[in-house]
């Protein structure tokens, strides 16, 4: 359901509002400035209604603060004056259109939904524009393990079905899902994330739900939640194993039903949407501890979705530097266009506990303390990476004037034959040292020409 604001000081208009646009919209009144600015600063508004004479604050300035805010939401004027200056000037200021008072309440409704439906496309338009920036082509990678989470994502894009995905912090869930939006059927429509760990516990049923005015203390207006907002579209769920247990079962329901009450509402909403959830916890683990609603499991984990560590896609390290290279060199003026095959082979060989995130830090690091450097070289890595001191740094001369695909497949090669000495060639061990699959090590060793002296070990994993 759409959201109009009316702004006016005569109890009777705003009367008048309630009785022609109250069934067909979500409606909220204020009668100055100051309360129509509030509600913006709360809540997601689809349409103006404004009077021109009103205290403390005429329509025209607000209207010019509004441009000033870059605030796009579409105005009408609603005005006692016919006058061609008042329509001209009002214009000027950014409405777009205006109504004479007293409206003609026919004339008053097609306006309003010509202008709602102009926004609408609008919004599409803005949408299929994100939806070329923030697809798949964002997550950077071949490897294996990658391949098969975006194989999997593309196939949930297909259908309605909620998903979970799941992944150690930094892995780039947050894109995934994104890209899942902008790629289904969804896409013209909102993209709404919401953390559930970076809300207070006691305030999360009001941002995912919304809530009326005077339903707690401290509720002095009403506030749409996040759910309807996402109406339409897709509704993200970082972190849910952080969810409050009273909050997931509130979910549940929508889930089931697409229904639900705001808190204090006595009238139920319905939404048409999609959820996308993702946590970093082991779910079901957190399910057998009391933590998390097991129905609400078996409702989230419809499609599930595993995004790979960095550890195990250390083949994509290359492609992700060369990209956070080429996107944040210029933002930080720095000169490096490259990096050097030691440096490189030092940030192939580290763990990356912090996954992509933590890499893309780390490169931006670089280039913000070495900025006039063209190559990043090993030794700028000494006090930014573990272990990457002069010791370490001459266990890799050996890479030193390779090309870059050469010197990380030298590296890969000399770690997988390690594990697998360690390993006594039993693929799954050494895949497990690795901190990977036994299909993926087969995958590199196959790519790498490594065969093992023999095969009847292979089947002990």
């Amino acid at each position: 359901m759409q959201t109009i604001l009316a702004v006016d000081d005569e109890f009777s208009v705003r009367k008048s509002y309630e009785l022609v646009l109250g069934d067909a919209y979500r409606l909220l009144l204020a009668e100055d400035v100051a309360k129509a600015f509030a509600v913006l600063e709360q809540q997601h508004v689809d349409l103006i209604l404004l009077d021109l004479i009103l205290p403390g604050m005429t329509g025209l300035e607000f209207l010019a603060q509004l441009q000033e805010r870059g605030e796009l939401t579409p105005v009408i004027v609603v005005t006692g004056s016919n006058t061609v200056q008042t329509a001209v000037e009002v214009m000027k200021r950014g409405a777009r259109d205006f109504v004479v008072k007293p409206f003609d309440v026919e004339d008053l409704l097609r306006l309003v939904d010509r202008v709602l439906r102009e926004r609408r496309e609008q919004l599409e338009l803005y949408a299929l524009r994100e939806r070329d920036a923030a697809g798949f082509e964002q997550i950077i990678g071949d490897a294996p393990a990658l391949r098969e989470a975006l194989a999997k994502a593309r196939q949930a894009m297909q259908v309605d079905s909620t998903v979970l995905i799941t992944g150690e912090s930094g892995t780039g869930k947050d894109l995934l899902a994104r890209a899942i939006h902008c790629g289904g059927r969804r896409a013209a429509g909102p993209f709404v994330p919401i953390s559930c760990c970076a809300i207070p516990e006691q305030l999360v049923e009001s941002e995912l739900f919304g809530h009326m005015k005077g339903a707690f203390t401290g509720a002095t207006e009403t506030r749409v939640g996040k759910l309807e907002v996402a109406d339409g579209g897709t509704l993200f769920l970082d972190e849910i194993g952080e969810m409050p247990l009273d909050a997931q079962a509130k979910l549940l329901r929508v889930l089931q039903d697409g229904a639900f009450y705001p808190v204090g509402a006595t009238k139920t909403i319905h939404v048409d949407l999609r959820v996308v959830c993702a946590t970093n916890r082991d779910l079901w683990r957190t399910v057998r501890e009391g933590g998390f609603r097991e129905d609400l499991f078996y409702r989230v984990n419809v499609l599930p979705i595993e995004m790979p560590p960095l550890r195990k896609r250390r083949e994509d390290i290359p492609r992700l530097v060369a990209h956070f290279v080429a996107k944040h060199a210029p933002h930080v003026n720095a000169r490096c266009e490259s990096v050097a095959p030691k440096a490189l082979a030092h940030l192939a060989a580290y763990g990356w506990p912090g996954n992509v995130r933590e890499l893309e830090n780390t490169i931006e690091r670089l280039l913000v303390m070495h900025s006039a450097e063209p190559v990043l070289q090993a030794e700028h890595l000494e006090g930014i990476l573990p272990g990457t001191g002069r010791e370490a740094a001459r266990g890799v001369d050996e890479f030193e004037g390779l090309p870059l695909t050469e010197a990380t497949d030298r590296l890969e090669r000399h770690l997988i034959l390690r594990a697998l000495d360690r390993a006594d060639y039993v693929q799954s061990q050494a895949a497990e040292l690795l901190g990977t699959t036994r299909r993926i090590l087969k995958y590199k060793m196959d790519h790498l020409g490594i065969t093992p002296p023999g095969e009847p070990d292979d089947e002990a994993g």
